[in-house]
């Protein structure tokens, strides 16, 4: 996020605009990590998008897909360092790793969006967004009449 001022951002952006605008980033992100495909993320996506309350209780669905996909990078990263020293094949690849690298970080930047305030959400968020067209997105999020991730008004 180097060149990107989010603290003047945060201070000239009315919160509930700020708000709008990180959750759209937080949905863009969830897309561009698969992560929006499990129902208890989509869910909680769409809980965000109409401004509701998400559970995230401990044990609760979200919070078992959280750390489901946190469990998928260790369990990964173990396999790849064992398979180091076995002949053959890994059963899994430095790709796959990545891949649940990126999911478990975009569930850590909604579990952030949850729990912190605010700043502290947006600085996450936008920092792990994958497209280099992120603030494109941003000033279109950031604009009077911001659509929502889904393109509704």
């Amino acid at each position: 996020m180097r060149d990107f001022d989010l603290g003047g951002l945060v201070d000239r952006t009315p919160p509930q605009r700020l708000r709008s605008a990180t959750a759209a980033q937080l949905a863009r992100l969830a897309s561009e990590s698969g992560i929006d495909t499990c129902p208890e993320i989509a869910q909680a996506l769409e809980r965000i998008r109409r401004d509701e309350p998400v559970d995230l209780s401990a044990d609760g669905a979200l919070d078992l897909r959280m750390r489901t996909l946190a469990a998928e990078v260790r369990a990964a990263r173990g396999l790849l360092e064992a398979a180091r020293n076995e002949p053959g094949p890994a059963p899994v690849t430095a790709a796959d790793l990545a891949a649940w690298v990126v999911r478990d970080s975009a569930a850590g930047a909604l579990r952030e969006f949850v729990e912190l305030p605010l700043p502290a959400a947006a600085a996450t968020v936008l920092s792990r967004r994958l497209s280099v067209r992120w603030r494109d997105d941003l000033a279109a999020d950031l604009a009077d009449g911001c659509p929502a991730p889904d393109g509704r008004q």
